[in-house]
């Protein structure tokens, strides 16, 4: 959602201009949460669903606090008003994202904080954790979200739990299984300690844990995506550079600007010439890099590297803990859930150690990231129902704002019942899903002028 941002349509912009106002809703969450009210009013339970937020929920990286909160609130007043019915169940799910990494550091360090507390002087203190159980994950209180919940009257009964960096529903029968997680160590950027790691001491042991890989790479992760952004002035710049990467030639221009700068007091103009050109290369390699990430292959749905990473992040990190969780077994019937890459899609893959294909949902971002029409981008709702059946409500792509129903199924394979239940049950033909994709459209196209200004200018 990337809440507060304003490349995103789920953060309100003042009029056409490029300043956020965050005192109320975008006509695109507005709409959105219609569209929910729509599906939920459907709801034959008794229980109200559970709100599982996947990451990137807040902006931590590209905008102020203030901004980022008060966007969190405007869609809590929406889905949990003070007078009607709350859309979702009381306890909220929260896996961390890299953009809202630093959400997840402050709770578990608070957490860990109070396991010191518990211990007595003598008692043996274990090192600090990096990650959640898959299953049934220890509850630990996402503080600042809850702080913001906790602002309202009404809302005293809510909480907000992490897992991280994925968390895990098995059916009954232990037949079906949900492993849902925000997904960004799939780009190989955010394990770049790691890399680094293996370059330097090659004979060292790769991670094989969620534990391990988060270790190595957690304050890579935090200082560059959750809280450099808001590091004052600096931080700034950094949005504008961030915003830069976006166009090709700024990058060329900012890479050249940068070498330029440092290799001025080179003594001589050979050591000037060669400094500035090694400058360039290694910035090519690392900001050049960071400008041709997942979000900027506007061709494919997962570029190769993120193809790779999703294989080894589910044939390694996840089938490990699943074995370790539950004694070996891994469920017959998997699905995947992740976002992360801005472009939703959902297929089914076959990967290594499961028994049968994995039936794999992106949710894509409610972001604009590039100055022209990228028809891949978009998001979706991913909807699980009791039986752990999965759908996905395409809410929009760039270029195409109708709302689709979606569903992962093999070869003569019909729609399970949750999809012919839901199709039934909401026409998107009419408001409020014709009102979202007006309203999501108009969005799009502000944030693409947005971003040309933005990206040509030097403040």
């Amino acid at each position: 959602m990337h809440l507060g941002a304003e490349n995103s349509i789920l953060t309100n912009l003042d009029g056409d201009s490029v300043e956020t106002d965050t005192s109320k809703a975008s006509n695109s969450m507005i709409k959105m949460v219609e569209c929910l009210k729509d599906v939920i009013s459907n709801n034959k339970g008794i229980k109200k669903p559970t709100l599982v937020l996947n990451g990137d929920i807040i902006e931590l990286a590209l905008t102020t606090t203030n901004n980022a909160a008060m966007a969190f609130q405007r869609f809590i007043e929406l889905v949990m008003p003070d007078k009607g019915d709350r859309l979702f169940d009381n306890e909220i799910f929260f896996m961390a994202g890299n953009h809202d990494h630093n959400l997840w550091e402050r709770s578990r360090v608070h957490h860990y904080d109070h396991y010191i507390s518990s211990l007595e002087t003598s008692d043996f203190i274990e090192d600090e954790w990096h990650c959640t159980n898959l299953f049934e994950p220890e509850q630990i209180p996402v503080s600042i979200l809850n702080t913001l919940l906790h602002r309202y009257p009404h809302l005293q009964d809510v909480k907000v739990v992490a897992s991280y960096p994925a968390h895990a529903l098995l059916s009954e029968d232990k037949q079906k299984c949900v492993v849902i997680s925000h997904g960004h160590y799939v780009e190989s950027m955010y394990s770049l300690m790691t890399s680094l790691r293996a370059k330097i001491f090659p004979d060292r042991e790769k991670p094989k844990s969620f534990e391990e890989l988060e270790s190595e790479n957690f304050g890579w992760v935090d200082f560059f995506w959750s809280t450099l952004g808001r590091s004052g002035s600096v931080g700034k710049d950094i949005n504008l550079i961030y915003d830069k990467l976006q166009d090709p030639e700024q990058v060329k221009i900012l890479i050249g600007n940068i070498a330029e700068s440092f290799s001025e007091h080179a003594k001589t103009k050979v050591g000037k010439w060669v400094e500035k050109n090694m400058l360039q290369e290694l910035l090519t390699l690392t900001l050049g890099k960071l400008a041709s990430n997942e979000r900027n292959e506007p061709d494919v749905e997962l570029t190769p590297d993120a193809t790779n990473g999703l294989k080894v992040f589910l044939e390694q990190y996840i089938l490990n803990h699943l074995k370790k969780e539950l004694d070996g077994f891994v469920p017959p019937n998997m699905t995947f859930i992740f976002g992360h890459t801005h472009k939703p899609f959902h297929r089914l893959v076959e990967y290594e150690g499961y028994p049968n294909p994995v039936k794999v949902y992106n949710s894509g971002g409610w972001v604009v990231d590039t100055m022209k029409q990228q028809p891949l981008h978009g998001a979706s709702i991913v909807l699980v129902d009791e039986h752990l059946d999965v759908i996905s409500l395409q809410m929009y792509k760039e270029g195409k704002s109708q709302v689709t129903l979606e569903e992962v199924k093999g070869t003569n394979q019909k729609n399970c019942d949750f999809y012919q239940r839901i199709n039934q049950s909401i026409d998107m033909q009419n408001e409020p899903w014709t009102g979202f994709a007006n309203e999501a459209q108009k969005d799009v196209e502000l944030r693409y002028r947005n971003l040309s200004r933005i990206a040509s200018s030097g403040n």
